[in-house]
C-alpha cells in the first residue's frame, strides 16, 4: 500500500496553528509539543522553523494582532458607514469573538513579556481606532481619547463577565443589541439607546 506523501509544513501553518491553539486556550497553550500535535507532525518540524517556544509565541502574537486588531479594523472601514454605524458594526464583531473564547483575558493576564509588549500594541491600536470614529462621529479630541478608553474597558468587562459568569451576559438577540446600544450611547454623545 503505497502512502500519501506528506506536506511540508511552513512557518505559517506552524503560525496558523499556535494561534488556533492561542484563540482556545490563551498563551500557555501556544509551545511547540502541543503544536506540533495539533498538526499531526513532530516537534523537530517545530524546531525547524522556530528557535525555541518564545520564537513561536511572538510569531503566534504578531499574528493575533494583525488577524484580531487590525483585520478587524480593516473589515469594519471595509463595510463603510457612517462612525457610529461602524462602531456599531466593531461591538457586534468584538463582542461575539470575546464570547466565543477567552484569549483576550488570558492574554491580559499573562506576565509573559512578549505578550505583554503584543496587549499593549494591540490595546493601543484597538483604543486608537475607536478614539478616531468617536473623533468622526463628532467629539473633541481629548473627551475622544477618554471615551474610547471607557469603551475599551467596557469590552474588557463584557469579555470578563461572559467569561467568569456564563449566563449573565444576555444571549437573546433583542437583549444584546440593547446592551450594545446603551455601550454605543456612552462612546457616543447624544445617542440615546
Amino acid at each position: 500500500m503505497e502512502m500519501a506523501p506528506r506536506k511540508t509544513l511552513t512557518r505559517d501553518d506552524w503560525t496558523t496553528a499556535g494561534l488556533a491553539a492561542l484563540v482556545e486556550g490563551g498563551p500557555d497553550a501556544v509551545a511547540i509539543e502541543p503544536v506540533a500535535a495539533r498538526l499531526g507532525t513532530t516537534k523537530g518540524s517545530g524546531y525547524w522553523h522556530f528557535t525555541d517556544r518564545a520564537d513561536l509565541l511572538r510569531a503566534v502574537l504578531g499574528a493575533w494582532v494583525e488577524q484580531h486588531t487590525v483585520a478587524v479594523q480593516d473589515r469594519v472601514e471595509a463595510a463603510g458607514g457612517s462612525p457610529r454605524e461602524r462602531l456599531r458594526h466593531l461591538l457586534g464583531i468584538v463582542s461575539t469573538a470575546a464570547e466565543q473564547s477567552p484569549a483576550d483575558l488570558l492574554l491580559v493576564a499573562s506576565a509573559d513579556p512578549d505578550v505583554k509588549a503584543a496587549v499593549v500594541e494591540a490595546t493601543q491600536l484597538r483604543v486608537a481606532y475607536v478614539e478616531h470614529l468617536i473623533r468622526e462621529d463628532g467629539v473633541p479630541g481629548p473627551e475622544a481619547r477618554s471615551r474610547a478608553v471607557l469603551a475599551y474597558a467596557a469590552y474588557l468587562g463584557h469579555a470578563s463577565l461572559t467569561s467568569a459568569v456564563p449566563g449573565l451576559v444576555p444571549r437573546e438577540p433583542a437583549d444584546r443589541r440593547r446592551m450594545q446600544e446603551l455601550l454605543l450611547a456612552m462612546a457616543l454623545p447624544g445617542l440615546t439607546p
